[in-house]
């Protein structure tokens, strides 16, 4: 024997059921019994029910099946070495194959070692159901997985592109399993150019609850299509959806938004307040009373109307917002100062700002959804002149970043713009010019810093002489962690702004950034 059998079965519990591949686990069983047991070569046969065929070899001998079979017999002879067989175990009761060992020496082959050969293809097997058993969950998650995004790519309309219009929305299922629930929300732009707004939310859980809600934002966007008049659009919904699921129960908001003038209707079915905050961190409640779909007299009391400031912010949102806490009056209080601390956020990070806040350290008992709405107006027409563009080079040295900033400020000061939006552009300016520090070959005065007044929007590049950078451009909601080391300055960049593109020009890399409605469209 080539080792001591202890040796051999402790190595084997480590190495089989250590491994996550199917091809190893075999290959390190036949290597090993080949040598254990002096034999001339190894191989492990598959079984199904065309046929058999040699899955793994190890040794000089071919890998047809008959014509190994033949050579083991020709090395066997009157006096040469066995051929031994041993059958790899499955959990159903089958086999996993069949290992071979050619030409083992008869002397070395005693009980101790046929014991050794039969507890290592024990192991085997048992490896081999548990490799089986994780392809399996693995393969049923990816399914589980697919079916997850397209039942939520169902449920998820995509954003409308609306001029002066920034929308965003987060939901989070009370279930972290259930991939969608009882909360679901729509947005459309309307023939008129009118943006329908609905959130919806249903009594109950789960897939069930998705398909009583999506009956329920569907009647909504239907009847808005048809031009019914907002003040009965809540009580028909109700009617169409009651009609054919007698004990739906859901409480609706629904808003009609007109982007050229800002004039927002909003109409109820006893769901929560919406909020108006504004860019100062005002923050009121809206009154749109009524009864939820299902109840008696379902139905709008009235319809709230308000029209909405620049930069003023539309939140609709479900009880799972403000229940977390238990007390619905103190959730509210909550929602006011959260929403006041993150007033500037654009829409997409404000909705889930607002929810991640609201359910911080509480105990999830309902799904809750959080959509926001912002007008993105641009200036009057007359608010200000306009200026030629800015261009500023210098060298890459974080030094230089800060003068750099202050410059861009003294051209941003003869334009007339919101304080807080020139903060944003002062910032990302600042961001992407220490992004073009690491980024550039180091040469004097091979930065530049440029930005120009285009319509409504401030346009911000940065141009460095360096081969480009890894971080991608892509959208995330994601705050690159406090120890990255990049990441973060792109991250508040594609937040503060409309559009973010990097790109190659003249052997230079080009990142522009876009912000639109900050200025008086010209």
């Amino acid at each position: 024997m080539a080792e001591n059998p202890v040796v051999l079965l402790a190595d084997a519990a480590r190495a089989l059921h250590g491994r996550a591949d199917r091809v190893g686990a075999v290959q390190w069983a036949i290597e090993s019994l080949q040598a254990f047991t002096g034999a001339s070569f190894g191989a492990f046969v598959t079984v199904e029910d065309d046929g058999a065929f040699v899955e793994m070899l190890s040794g000089d001998a071919p890998r047809d099946l008959g014509q190994l079979i033949d050579m083991a017999v020709r090395l066997g002879g009157a006096e040469g070495g066995a051929l031994v067989t041993v059958t790899v175990p499955s959990a159903d009761g089958n086999r996993h194959g069949v290992v071979l060992l050619g030409d083992v020496p008869p002397a070395s082959y005693d009980e101790a070692t046929r014991i050794t050969v039969l507890a290592v293809a024990a192991h085997l097997g048992v490896a081999l159901d548990n490799l089986a058993t994780v392809t399996r969950l693995t393969e049923r998650e990816a399914l589980q997985r697919e079916m997850v995004h397209g039942l939520q790519e169902a449920v998820r309309p995509p954003v409308p592109s609306v001029d002066g219009v920034e929308l965003g929305v987060h939901y989070l299922p009370a279930d972290p399993s259930a991939p969608t629930g009882g909360d679901l929300y729509d947005w459309v732009v309307l023939p008129d150019g009118d943006l329908h707004l609905a959130v919806v939310d249903v009594v109950g859980k789960g897939v069930g609850a998705t398909k009583e809600a999506l009956s329920v934002t569907h009647a909504l966007r239907l009847l808005a299509f048809e031009g019914y008049p907002l003040t009965r659009l809540v009580a028909r919904a109700g009617e169409l959806v009651t009609a054919q699921s007698p004990e739906v129960v859901a409480t609706v908001v629904v808003a009609r938004y007109r982007p050229a003038t800002g004039a927002l209707r909003i109409a109820g079915g006893g769901h929560p307040p919406p909020l108006i905050v504004s860019a100062a961190g005002k923050v009121r409640e809206i009154v749109a009373p009524g009864i939820p779909i299902g109840w008696p007299g379902a139905g709008s009391d009235k319809v709230a109307r308000v029209t909405l400031g620049r930069s003023d912010a539309l939140l609709l949102y479900t009880d799972g917002l403000i229940e977390s806490t238990k007390d619905i009056l103190e959730g509210l209080d909550a929602l006011h100062a959260a929403a006041a601390e993150t007033a500037r956020y654009p829409a997409a990070h404000l909705a889930r700002a607002l929810v991640d806040r609201a359910l911080r350290g509480a105990e999830r008992r309902d799904d809750t959804l959080a959509l926001v709405l912002r007008r993105r107006a641009p200036l009057g027409a007359d608010a200000a002149p306009r200026l030629g563009p800015f261009e500023h080079w210098f060298s890459p040295n974080p030094a230089t970043v800060p003068l750099a900033r202050h410059l861009m400020a003294d051209w941003l000061e003869h334009l007339v713009i919101d304080e807080d939006e020139r903060a944003d552009l002062l910032l990302v300016a600042s961001e992407l010019c220490s992004n073009a520090v690491r980024h550039s070959s180091g040469a004097p005065t091979s930065l530049v810093l440029r930005a120009r007044a285009d319509a409504d929007a401030v346009v911000i590049e940065v141009e460095d002489d360096g081969r480009g950078f890894d971080s991608p451009l892509t959208a995330t909601e994601e705050l690159p962690d406090s120890s990255a080391e990049q990441g973060r300055g792109i991250y508040l960049a594609r937040a503060l702004t409309d559009e973010l593109v990097a790109f190659r020009r003249d052997g230079h890399t080009v990142v522009r950034a876009v912000k639109h409605a900050v200025l008086a469209a010209s």
